[in-house]
């Protein structure tokens, strides 16, 4: 190697090691207001990401103003960003300067290839594309007899038989994990992992594995700021083969879970397309997400068709993604349900009101039934705190309301360097008393009508009722409305069946991750007196 290229290499180097520091020692986000750092190493992320303290992130929301400066790995200044005309510019006005973190996007390809949520810019608008039709209205209107007969197996399955005669203290998140799981089985792959019937435990291992992938993956917090080097010089595949080789535990893990997720995904893509090729009507009738999302892509125009890979790790992803969140949704509804008697007995009699099986149109509705849904996603959304976003180039936020900088001086924008972590603030935007009002924290469904909040005037950019709990922009939810249908359905059917009481009150909401769970002494459990109501 000559001398050249040697000196050349050490120059560039240095010039990237003083940039880093730099970086880390003097930031254009100084002036920006935030904590006090807890970690010369780890800044402010203990706190931000301690399971249990939830009163770092109120402190966010109350003590500063709607972007915050906190503190990220050796002093990497970071902003947490709840402000409506910043989330605007960050979700819909400039989606390309503040994208996915590469280091994410390359963690899910890694685990499932490319897909919707592995891919940025133009290849998530194709994926997306394809996608949209499965979860359009017309199509969730087939689904609701789905959806009925399985909250109708969760309640005479799992929980009647539990309370009769005698009523119960019943752990619902098992009861509502169960039931979650087999909601997105059956109308996501048409495919059924829990008969649910009385002691009758459920031991599929695709839904072992779908349970047991958020928590592994949380475990590889570490490996994550390695992923977009790896991933964007050596093929996904290639780096699954050297895994065995990587003295890490939660690795192989993982490798060991997502090997038999795609393996389910892919042997149920493949018998979808010889069904549909075959022309057998039955499965070509097939309501799930999958079986539309095959007929989708075998119709679909030139250059926007999906490999079989690619099919089989768009479904992979869905089935992670809507597993934990619609768990998370339902327990706290239930949770929320059994602590206010009055506003349970107020949804009921608006149920037994209607008939037993509705279609869509009745269902969606019900005007009591969806406010309380819309305020218990807005005051606990599922996926909380934050979701994250990178600078790619420098940029500007615009704020709504100006901030008091370091200096004293007011400010109304902010300049933002690249390379910056931005943390999409779900919860403190749902809980901004600017917008919401003083009393933004109680739980008052009697705040919505026709799906709207009436008092509130400034609008932010969510897709959901002006919260932003299923984001909003190019990469918002897809399924917003598939996630109501399970909450509306599960809820009409038990709470037409069952009375909800007396929650017990060790429970505990933690943050494993930016799922929220209910535990009871480091235990997964939501205990709550079930009683049967006479026919």
């Amino acid at each position: 190697m000559s001398a050249t290229l040697v000196i050349g290499g050490a120059l560039l180097i240095a010039f990237y090691g003083v940039r880093i520091v730099l970086r880390r020692v003097f930031s254009a986000l100084d002036n920006v207001p935030g904590p006090p750092r807890t970690s010369i190493v780890t800044g402010n992320l203990a706190q931000f990401h301690d399971p249990d303290d939830w009163g770092f992130q109120k402190q966010l929301e109350e003590n500063y103003g709607g972007v915050v400066r906190i503190l990220g790995f050796l002093g990497d200044r970071e902003l947490y960003v709840f402000d409506p005309a910043a989330l605007h510019t960050i979700l819909v006005q400039e989606p390309d300067v503040y994208e996915q973190p590469p280091k994410y996007l390359a963690l899910d390809c890694l685990m499932w290839g490319k897909g919707v949520f592995s891919t940025g810019l133009d290849e998530h608008r194709k994926y997306r594309k394809i996608m949209m039709p499965a979860f359009s209205t017309a199509n969730l209107r087939e689904m609701i007899p789905l959806f009925y007969d399985v909250a109708q197996q969760a309640r005479d399955g799992l929980i009647a038989p539990n309370v009769t005669p005698t009523p119960q203290t019943l752990d619902l998140n098992s009861v509502l994990r169960r039931t979650a799981l087999e909601l997105i089985g059956r109308t996501g792959i048409g495919y059924s992992f829990d008969r649910m019937l009385p002691g009758e435990e459920q031991t599929d291992p695709y839904a072992e594995s779908l349970r047991s992938l958020f928590p592994t993956a949380f475990k590889m917090q570490l490996l994550i700021p390695l992923l977009p080097l790896l991933v964007n010089n050596f093929p996904a595949s290639f780096l699954r083969f050297m895994i065995p080789f990587i003295p890490l535990r939660p690795l192989h893990e993982m490798r060991h879970l997502v090997d038999l997720t795609d393996g389910k995904a892919a042997e149920l893509v493949r018998d979808r397309k010889i069904a549909i090729q075959s022309g057998k009507q039955e499965v070509d009738d097939g309501k799930d997400i999958m079986s539309l999302l095959v007929k989708q892509n075998a119709s679909a125009e030139s250059g926007m068709h999906l490999t079989d890979a690619e099919l089989v790790g768009c479904t992979s992803q869905i089935m992670f993604a809507a597993t934990d969140t619609t768990s998370s949704s339902m327990n706290r509804l239930f949770h929320v349900l059994a602590s206010y008697p009055d506003v349970q007995e107020k949804l009921r009699a608006e149920i037994i009101a209607v008939p037993e099986h509705l279609d869509y149109e009745t269902l969606v509705a019900l005007p009591y039934l969806d406010a309380v849904i819309r305020e218990v996603l807005r005051l606990y959304p599922p996926a909380s705190p934050v979701m994250f976003r990178e600078a790619m180039t420098d940029g500007v936020l615009p704020l709504s309301t100006p901030i008091t900088g370091v200096d004293g001086k007011v400010m109304n924008s902010i300049q933002v360097p690249k390379g910056t972590q931005i943390y999409i603030a779900i919860a403190a935007a749902n809980h901004n008393k600017d917008i919401w009002g003083e009393d933004v924290l109680e739980f008052k469904p009697e705040r919505w009508s026709n799906g709207r909040a009436e008092s509130v005037t400034t609008k932010q950019c969510g897709i959901y009722g002006n919260t932003l709990t299923f984001l909003g922009g190019g990469r918002s939810c897809i399924g917003v409305n598939f996630a109501q249908l399970e909450m509306k359905v599960t809820t009409c059917v038990l709470l037409r069946a069952f009375k909800f009481s007396s929650p017990d009150p060790r429970i505990k909401w933690r943050k494993p991750g930016i799922m929220p769970s209910p535990f009871v002494d480091n235990e997964p459990s939501l205990p709550i007196f079930v009683e049967r109501l006479k026919a």
